[in-house]
């Protein structure tokens, strides 16, 4: 087992440092956008996290983490000033491919301290920094997406995708009743998954896809942007201040027709792919504007992350991990939530301006994607490879 995860690990790490070698030294350091940090200061806090977890917190050995705290952690540095405090990208990433391996030699040989220490139980650390990094790994790509955007590669669009006016989904029964919320798996679950409880639903339904990208051109095309009723006093002041008119990712060729930026580059947009790119105003706006064009969808709504939860544990939930998904409740903590193994991973988001999404995106690991997961952002966020799915209730 430990050596299954070791080698996770070691993989990450090579992920890691494949996306920084698309940059060169100056991208390596840019913040591309206000709420990431640049690309280099990722790969560096990862390897000072596990350092930090495996050397100073087990072994008692604060020799690395002590003089690079001010950079890595993030309390201690403002994200505009990580990347000019990098060293050169070489220099960097050798650094640290040689911490990583060196770290990996002490999970290998097991030290007495390591074995015996609480926190190693059940390989809890090792499972904790690989989830860590997982996310990492998703934000690093988010940043390679903001740098694409900002780069504005074209593409000119021969067969545009076109407007779908006759919208239509197929839902999936689940009946209600009680149900167990949460990760039963205690050393791979994040403290916001804890501890599992007993919740009551009623019957509901839940569509078989998420929304796609030619349903949300009809809502662009039915001056969904444009339009007040659609849209909460919050989300039309930020869709007014920002000037929004379509997804984040999707810009428009010469002749005015949709295109993708991806984490590479500019791509064709495909109608039945799934849309990513919006944030939770935008969401709530293309839900009541369906409510009031389709009477068959009057009672259309977000998911509340328990339904989700419940759906894809039962393994009837379709096309789950092709954008986040946002779920109409706010992030909160579980009755009898305990922060662990520090305060600033859940606790603070706890503020009723976090809703909680669910699934994954195309750049979501494999050890976060479990049905008991739950991400969470502001609902003005966009950049996070998001997207939404319908419920309904059943009467």
């Amino acid at each position: 087992m430990t050596e299954d995860l070791l080698k996770t690990l070691k993989d990450l790490h090579l992920t890691m440092h494949s996306m920084a070698r698309q940059l060169n030294d100056d991208e390596y350091r840019i913040q591309y956008h206000q709420d990431l940090s640049p690309l280099g200061w990722h790969v560096g806090h990862c390897v000072f996290i596990e350092s930090y977890w495996l050397r100073d917190v087990i072994l008692g050995d604060d020799s690395i983490t002590s003089d690079l705290d001010w950079l890595y952690i993030p309390e201690n540095i403002l994200k505009p000033k990580r990347g000019p405090a990098l060293p050169y990208i070489d220099e960097h990433l050798n650094w640290c491919n040689k911490l990583a391996n060196e770290n990996s030699y002490i999970f290998e040989q097991a030290p007495n301290e390591l074995i015996e220490h609480p926190l190693n139980k059940h390989n809890y650390i090792l499972k904790f920094i690989i989830q860590h990094h997982s996310q990492h790994i998703e934000t690093m790509a988010m940043v390679l997406a903001q740098r694409q955007l900002q780069l504005k590669p074209t593409l000119t669009i021969n067969q545009p995708i076109t407007h779908n006016n006759d919208i239509s989904y197929d839902f999936q029964y689940y009946k209600g009743g009680s149900f167990t919320i949460g990760n039963l798996v205690t050393p791979e679950a994040f403290d916001n998954e804890l501890p599992p409880q007993e919740i009551e639903l009623d019957d509901f339904f839940l569509a078989n896809s998420p929304v796609n990208n030619q349903d949300w051109l009809t809502f662009i095309g039915d001056d969904g942007y444009q339009n007040k009723k659609w849209w909460d006093k919050d989300g039309w002041q930020w869709c007014c201040e920002n000037k929004v008119t379509q997804p984040e990712t999707w810009l428009r060729d010469q002749r005015g027709n949709f295109y993708e930026i991806s984490t590479t580059g500019a791509k064709e947009l495909k109608s039945e792919n799934i849309l990513s790119g919006i944030n939770y105003y935008e969401a709530n706006a293309f839900i009541n504007w369906l409510q009031e064009n389709f009477s068959q969808y009057s009672r259309a709504r977000l998911p509340h992350e328990y339904e989700w939860e419940v759906a894809d544990k039962s393994g009837e939930l379709k096309k789950a991990g092709e954008a986040w998904e946002w779920c109409e409740n706010s992030f909160h903590p579980y009755p009898g939530f305990a922060a662990f193994p520090y305060d600033n991973y859940s606790k603070p988001w706890f503020d009723n301006n976090h809703y909680s999404l669910k699934g994954g995106s195309p750049h979501t690991q494999a050890s976060i994607r479990r049905s008991s997961f739950r991400n969470f952002y502001n609902p003005d966020k966009r950049h996070i490879f998001a997207g939404l799915r319908l419920a309904m209730p059943t009467n």
